[in-house]
């Protein structure tokens, strides 16, 4: 099992076919997965610069002491490449509980989703606040609501791999083991792992790079 973020994370892109309704589909996939590969490397490329210059800004700028970047690779496969993330992280505190075990299946097919209480806030790069929890919320991640939770939330969230049968499934987390309760994390992200091009959420504009502030106060 590859990393199995994006595909686990992204919602509601469902492609149907009826095939009773068309006699042919002449439709170029392939051109259209390469101008999206196209599209996803042009926006990293644009926004690393961005947040670089974010992260380096200093901490009264930024609130980073010391930014770690993702070492997590994504593959554009129609256009051949692999490219860096773009994400940088801090873990701002250590867990006040370790007791939380992120799982597979048994089957080792698919991330036991945890449900989580938590306080977060999420900022523009100006600083401007777009959305928060401060008073700490319950959330799931398998039954996420698409207008708040995004896939950087699981990035977050889960450890960067996870033991099953004796072997490290890569699950493609920022961390080696993951949020656990007390944790307190903050992270700057491309806007491709949070809202991308929608336009439907208010305060947040397309293609807006994120700070995710995250402070887990349970999970189970």
């Amino acid at each position: 099992m590859k990393n199995l973020f994006k595909a686990l994370f992204t919602f509601a892109i469902v492609a149907t076919t009826f095939t009773s309704c068309m006699k042919k589909d002449n439709t170029d996939y392939d051109a259209i997965n390469l101008e999206e590969d196209k599209r996803v490397d042009a926006l990293l490329t644009e926004q690393k610069i961005l947040i670089e210059a974010y992260v380096n800004s200093g901490f009264e700028n930024s609130g980073f002491e010391n930014p770690v970047e993702d070492t997590v690779l994504h593959r554009l496969s129609f256009l051949g490449k692999t490219v860096k993330r773009g994400i940088w992280y801090e873990e701002r505190s250590v867990p006040t509980d370790n007791s939380y075990e992120y799982r597979l299946n048994d089957n080792g097919t698919t991330v036991i989703w945890p449900k989580v209480k938590i306080k977060y806030t999420a900022t523009l790069l100006d600083g401007t606040p777009v959305q928060s929890d401060e008073a700490g919320s319950d959330y799931t991640f398998s039954n996420p609501n698409l207008n708040v939770m995004n896939n950087v939330w699981v990035y977050a969230f889960f450890p960067y791999s996870i033991r099953f049968n004796g072997n490290d499934e890569i699950i493609g987390g920022l961390t080696k083991d993951g949020l656990k309760k007390g944790s307190i994390f903050r992270m700057v992200t491309p806007s491709y792992w949070a809202f991308d091009t929608r336009t439907n959420i208010k305060d947040i504009p397309a293609d807006s790079p994120l700070i995710y502030e995250f402070e887990v106060l349970a999970i189970e």
